[in-house]
């Protein structure tokens, strides 16, 4: 019975963990029941005395394939291991879409793993159905064990590996699999020692309410000297990205004015060394108005107030303020200039650009035509090239003696001819009458008008996908909801672009907030993306990069 409810898991493992005539039932006060060999560990359970058991996390680090399984970033892990159900929109889609999560049923059994780690951090049952996990909104999974709780502890508090051990309140990425039953628990990395020694946090330097210029003219600190990025504190981080937006970005006064939610997505958000997050409601100031009226006061830049929405309209990159960043961050940069100057030059001796979109349309004949195309012992249900159907139609004229077909003479409307091409489905007009021959070069005119367009787009990587109608262009709008920004996504799926994914990918690149809305319609399933900011052109960008999706493929409004 356990062999099939959990396939991934042979008879003569479950023999193992489940030794005939060795095994013991514990029945606990909350009607839970532990199923315990001799003096190993748990095994299986039963959450609700049902007779459906659960393994233990000390089972499933021993067979981490056994069950299916939903992967989280390694940040969602806080709220699973304080107790919450998982909900769907912190699951990883996988590279081929909903797909690849597989059929899902309510009340399923799978398990959760963080990604870059191939243990399980909890096990319960799903609480949607197949249609309502495609829409990736709500509460997926409710969590029956995981890893902290009671029972882990009963087990004798076990740690498969150290990425369960770097944080008190997540589980981090580690590749290590060579965890054992009764192994010790696996020692942290030593730490690197230092190559110099810390120095002391300076304040920052528009922390507080304080101006830039009120800071002391000596030195200030230097933050990369003793910390990594990662470390920065998040005054800091804005600082420096503030410093990089008008010394890469914004190198002329051309992009002024700017407004702040731009500067802040296009050009502060980028320059942000690799590994951080930039979070402006995480530091002193909360509001990129608060820090930008901070750099005002200290003469820095100069910005102006329109309906709400503030924009920098001049900055003085030689102010004292700019140069006290510079010093502070002279080591990240030059850090921040080699990595740069390292990707460049990978990017130079990468393979070749990827090759655009290839666009083909294809015909299908409706009902009119069927006649015809089953005398020629064609199907009216497949697609035709257009060269194809017009074959079709010639092999018929000729096979009949209708006519000449390469336009040297008229031909002669059959019966057969006139209901496929010219004749419309009801009752006919008592006095309606119907030419008798037609040029070859009409009738194509006539067996177009009576067949159903279809496109065909192939897309590196993706490969081809056929939709109804002519060629769509993916359709990008800019506008504003409420006081932000924000880029609206539509047409993807005739790409063959799974949405939820690409979603999911944009908001790790861009660190902006993305959500999948259903376009509106009964008889359609595509999905609109809209994604925090004006982003058209890192969008573009990045759709060239991966897919070969150029901006002529696009539509910008």
């Amino acid at each position: 019975q356990l062999c099939d409810q959990y396939p991934g898991i042979e008879e003569q493992n479950i023999d193992q963990l489940l030794p005939e005539g060795q095994v013991k039932v514990l029945k606990l006060d909350n009607r839970c029941l532990l199923y315990v060999a001799s003096d190993a560990p748990p095994c299986f359970f039963d959450a609700e005395g049902r007779g459906e058991l659960y393994p233990t996390l000390t089972t499933l680090w021993q067979h981490p394939n056994m069950m299916m399984e939903l992967t989280i970033h390694p940040q969602v892990s806080k709220f699973v291991l304080n107790g919450a159900d998982l909900m769907l929109p912190g699951v990883l889609v996988p590279a081929n879409g909903v797909a690849g999560f597989g059929s899902v049923e309510k009340g399923q059994r799978r398990c959760i793993k963080i990604d870059g780690n191939p243990y399980p951090i909890a096990v319960g049952h799903m609480t949607v159905n197949q249609r309502q996990m495609e829409k990736l909104t709500g509460k997926g999974l409710g969590v029956a064990h995981v890893y902290k709780d009671a029972l882990w502890a009963f087990a004798g508090s076990p740690l498969p590996n150290t990425g369960f051990r770097e944080k008190d309140d997540e589980v981090t990425p580690c590749a290590d699999q060579s965890w054992v039953v009764g192994a010790p628990a696996p020692e942290p990395p030593a730490a690197e020692p230092s190559v110099a020694p810390a120095a002391a946090d300076g304040a920052s330097l528009a922390a507080g309410g304080a101006s830039p210029a009120s800071a002391s003219d000596a030195s200030p600190t230097a933050v990369g000297g003793s910390k990594a990025a990662e470390d920065w504190s998040p005054d800091d981080l804005l600082e420096f990205c503030f410093m990089q937006a008008f010394h890469v970005s914004l190198t002329e006064d051309g992009g002024l004015p700017v407004e702040a939610s731009e500067l802040y997505e296009k050009h502060m958000k980028p320059n942000r060394p690799e590994g951080t997050t930039l979070d402006v409601k995480k530091t002193s100031h909360k509001q990129m108005g608060k820090f930008l009226n901070a750099m005002r006061k200290a003469k820095a830049i100069e910005t102006s107030e329109k309906k709400g929405v503030i924009s920098v309209t001049k900055v003085d990159r030689g102010h004292r303020v700019f140069k006290q960043l510079q010093d502070k961050f002279a080591a990240d940069v030059a850090v921040e200039a080699a990595a740069a100057a390292s990707s460049e030059a990978a990017a130079a001796v990468a393979a070749e650009p990827l090759p655009p979109p290839r666009i083909s349309a294809l015909w299908k004949p409706t009902h009119y035509l069927e006649g015809i195309w089953k005398e020629m012992g064609k199907s009216k249900n497949e697609v035709y090239s257009w060269d194809a159907a017009q074959q079709v139609l010639k092999a018929y004229v000729g096979r009949e003696g209708l006519g000449s077909v390469d336009g040297s003479g008229p031909v002669r409307l059959s019966e057969a001819l006139l209901t496929a091409l010219f004749k419309v489905a009801g009752a006919q007009k008592k006095d309606q009458t119907w030419p008798e021959t037609a040029d070859f070069g009409e009738l194509e005119e006539k067996m177009m008008d009576r067949m159903q367009e279809h496109t065909v787009i192939d897309v590196a990587g993706l490969g081809s996908t056929m939709r109804k109608g002519p060629a769509l262009k993916i359709e990008v709008s800019l506008s504003r909801k409420g006081a932000h920004n924000v880029t609206r996504v539509c047409n993807l799926e005739a790409y063959g672009i799974d949405v939820a994914a690409l979603g999911d990918e944009l908001k790790r690149k861009l660190n902006c907030t993305v959500h999948v809305e259903d376009m509106p319609g009964k008889n359609t399933k595509d999905k609109m993306l809209q994604l925090q900011g004006h982003v058209d052109q890192e969008l573009a960008s990045f759709l060239q990069q991966k897919y070969g999706i150029t901006r002529a493929f696009m539509s910008v409004k």
